[in-house]
């Protein structure tokens, strides 16, 4: 009786385990989703709606000449090519750590934060200085920080946050010393990649759970996946 009446302890301890989880989950996907609609908020009002109530931005201009050329190679590691293999890197990583949502979370993070700043300064052409648009380098360097914080291990995160932050602030300082972006754009820049990695993040909370079902039976994920899309 004692043996049984153990097993049932332990059933119900794991199942209140399980019960807090899925409650703490459900409070961070509500929080991320609120920083999502906050960053979209906060975008909409700065390109939008300040410049129609009579908001100007200054123009940037190049603050110390002689640093024009180290910026301008700063901002340059982060064009394409280089951006695409740190992503191949990083969706790697999430291999290596059987993380099954990572691949989708890194590049949906990467792409998505670049293509929302294209989409941005296209629409926004023309109402606000383009220095006050979101800049693209600043975007590829923030969104690999923000992507590597969601791969990385958990020991490892403050060392990812504390080298991460310096990289972006050198980054941002690059672009506005060398006339590339104003602070404003930096800003919008920013408030883009919080909304991606927000919804990225949110994600992330059910890859543990995904890596469980899959440690069970590693043909269930594809089994659901299959079954949803017949239906």
């Amino acid at each position: 009786m004692s043996m049984d009446t153990d097993s049932m302890e332990l059933v119900e301890l794991e199942g209140i385990e399980d019960e807090q989880s899925a409650v703490a989950r459900g409070r961070g996907t509500l929080l991320r989703l609120c920083v999502v609609a906050a960053s979209i908020l906060a975008s909409i009002v700065v390109l939008s709606v300040l410049p129609i109530l009579g908001a100007t931005y200054p123009h940037s201009r190049v603050m110390v000449p002689s640093l024009t050329g180290p910026a301008d190679a700063l901002l340059q590691m982060f064009g394409l090519t280089p951006v695409l293999v740190a992503v191949a890197a990083l969706t790697v990583l999430a291999l290596i750590r059987r993380l099954p949502y990572g691949i989708g979370a890194v590049i949906s993070l990467v792409v998505g934060a670049s293509l929302t700043t294209a989409a941005v300064r296209n629409w926004a052409d023309g109402w606000v200085p383009a220095s006050a648009l979101p800049n693209g380098y600043v975007c590829a360097c923030i969104s690999l920080i923000c992507a590597a914080t969601l791969v990385a291990a958990p020991r490892f995160l403050p060392m990812v946050w504390g080298l991460g932050a310096v990289a972006a602030i050198t980054v941002s300082s690059a672009a506005v010393v060398g006339g590339a972006a104003s602070i404003v754009g930096v800003v919008t820049t920013l408030l883009i990649v919080v909304g991606w990695w927000a919804g990225s993040s949110a994600v992330m909370l059910y890859s543990p759970i995904a890596a469980a079902r899959e440690a069970q039976n590693p043909l269930d994920t594809a089994a659901l996946a299959f079954r949803e899309r017949m239906r």
